[in-house]
C-alpha cells in the first residue's frame, strides 16, 4: 500500500513484468525472488538463535548467582 492509500505498487510492477518478460527471464526473476525470501528467513532464524543464546546465558548467570548464596 502506498502512502496515499492506493494499491501496492509492487504487485502492479510484478504484473507488468510478467507481461514484458519472456519465460526464461521470468524463471530467473522467480528464482531470485525465492532466494531473497530464503535469505531473509535464514537471517531471522540467526537473529532468534542469538536471542535464545543471550537468554540462556542470562539464565545460567542468575542460576549461578543463586547457588553462591
Amino acid at each position: 500500500m502506498t502512502h496515499y492509500g492506493g494499491p501496492a505498487a509492487h504487485g502492479m510492477l510484478i504484473a507488468k513484468m510478467y507481461d514484458l518478460l519472456d519465460e526464461d527471464q521470468m524463471r530467473q526473476l522467480m528464482i531470485r525472488m525465492i532466494e531473497s525470501r530464503i535469505r531473509m528467513k535464514q537471517h531471522r532464524i540467526e537473529a532468534m538463535q542469538y536471542k535464545i543464546e543471550t537468554y540462556e546465558m542470562a539464565r545460567d548467570m542468575l542460576k549461578a548467582g543463586m547457588k553462591q548464596k
